[in-house]
Formats: structure tokens, C-alpha cells, sequence
């Protein structure tokens, strides 16, 4: 039975899948809930920003969408696990939701993982890889070949963290891998995609601006755009030269977010 993040705590509540959406809904937090409805289905919800954003059945190894109404008729008296997550696991566990099972193997040990990570940059794949193994768990996406270090969120027993796990000369431990293929038509690809490109040419943008002005009124600029995307609470941030994407928008906002943020950068300017 697949269970995701199992390092995280559970969150201590009833079966009641309304009283776990009201506990979300208080924080306004990005949580996940899982229904255990027999020995190999298990229904998954994700919420965002403390609203239910998408449901799935899982069987088989496969997903397959769900209406949020299903979710909630789903056997009360089945087993429910709720925990909080970063938005950042959020959202790349719902691209692995979103997307295909390509291959499933185990990886055991430093050098073997130092030549798939080699193997993959020299094909340039482009991919989500899921990791499991029993301190941790997590996801992370490859475009080019290259880890996106803003798409790397592992569960360990020390809480999330944004990075691969340590995994030191000599180690014999071994690694579930499972990796996916996307489909093209699928909102979480399609967000992932903006998300990248909304990255890439904020830094061009910022590092025009800064060989224009200097570091000094960009780190002005940086500060005033900070202060203006704060209130929207879109979990961006302009570092320098960088804009840091920690959000998790699944529908119509994504593209709004960018766009206003592009505007505030070309107001600036």
C-alpha cells in the first residue's frame, strides 16, 4: 500500500474527512489525506492553502481523478491519515499524480547512485523521480538532466527537507526508484512548465537590471517587490539575481501570479 511522506507525523483527529479539511482550512495550510479502503486501494486528497484542491484513487500502482464529493463518500470507517506538508511536496506529489509510472527498480548503494544521476544528465532526461526507503521519502524533478533544486522535498524523521538525503561512501542502503513520465495535457505538468520559465526569465530580467543599475538598487527593487507580493501570501521571494518559487497553485491563479509579478519587475525598471 503506498503511503506517502510516512516519516511525517500523523495528524491525531477522528475518520471524519470534514473535521480534517476544518483543521487545514484553520492553518491555512497544504496537507494531504489518505483513505485506506482495502489491502491495495487507497484514496488520496490534497489541500492547499487549507482548501480541497484535488482528489485521486489509487490502485494498482495507477491513479485515476476523483470528484471531491467521491472523496467524501468514501467509507467513513476506513482508516484516514492527515498530515501537513510544504507546498513544494504538495505540489510535486500531485505531478506524480498527474503523471505516468515509467519505471520501478531498486538502487543500492553511493556508486550506483552517482551513476544513475550521471546517466540521466548525459541523456538530458526530463522527469519526476520518486525515492523511498525507510528514513525517507520524497520527490524531485530533472529537467535536462540537471535536479531543480526548487523541486526537491524528501520526508526524513527529522521533518522535510529540500535537499537529497546524505548518502555517504560506502553505503549499501537501498532505494525504491520510480520514475515518471508526464502528460502534456495534465495541469501539474503544465504549472511546473510555467513555473521554470517564470523562473528563468526573472533571472535574466533581474540580471539586465542589475548589470544596468548595480547590486545596490537591485537589492532596493528586490525589497520593494517582496514587500508588494507579501500580502498575496504566493510563497515567492526575489533573492539578488533569483526568484525563489515555494507556491502551490494548481488552477487559474498560477499564470495570474507571474504576470502580475512580471509587471511589478517591468514597472521598476
Amino acid at each position: 500500500m503506498r503511503n506517502f511522506f510516512p516519516q511525517v507525523e500523523d495528524i491525531p483527529m477522528n475518520n471524519s474527512s470534514k473535521s480534517v479539511e476544518g483543521y487545514f482550512l484553520g492553518l491555512n495550510a497544504t496537507g494531504l489525506v489518505e483513505k485506506r479502503i482495502g489491502a491495495d486501494r487507497s484514496a488520496v486528497l490534497l489541500l492547499i492553502g487549507g482548501t480541497p484542491g484535488m482528489a485521486y484513487m489509487l490502485e494498482e500502482g495507477q491513479s485515476k481523478p476523483l470528484l471531491l464529493a467521491e472523496f467524501s463518500s468514501l467509507n467513513e470507517n476506513s482508516q484516514v491519515r492527515a498530515i501537513q506538508i510544504p507546498d513544494v511536496a504538495g505540489r510535486l506529489a500531485l505531478l506524480a499524480l498527474e503523471s505516468r509510472v515509467k519505471t520501478n527498480y531498486p538502487l543500492s548503494g553511493f556508486d550506483a547512485w552517482g551513476k544513475q544521476i550521471d546517466q540521466w544528465k548525459q541523456e538530458q532526461w526530463n522527469g519526476l523521480v520518486e525515492f523511498t526507503s525507510p528514513k525517507s521519502h520524497g520527490f524531485a524533478l530533472f529537467l535536462q538532466g540537471e535536479p531543480q533544486q526548487s523541486d526537491i522535498s524528501f520526508s526524513t524523521s527529522q521533518g522535510f527537507v529540500t535537499e537529497f538525503p546524505e548518502t555517504s561512501i560506502g553505503d549499501t542502503s537501498t532505494w525504491g526508484i520510480t520514475t515518471y513520465s508526464h502528460i502534456p495535457s495534465a495541469q501539474a505538468y503544465q504549472c511546473a512548465v510555467l513555473r521554470h520559465g517564470a523562473m528563468h526569465w526573472s533571472r535574466k530580467i533581474l540580471s539586465r537590471y542589475k548589470e544596468m543599475v548595480g547590486g545596490k538598487l537591485l537589492q532596493i527593487m528586490d525589497r520593494e517587490l517582496n514587500r508588494q507580493i507579501q500580502p498575496w501570501h504566493w510563497n515567492i521571494a526575489l533573492e539578488e539575481s533569483d526568484m525563489v518559487d515555494g507556491h502551490f497553485l494548481h488552477t487559474s491563479p498560477t499564470p495570474r501570479t507571474h504576470i502580475a509579478l512580471y509587471s511589478c519587475q517591468w514597472a521598476r525598471k
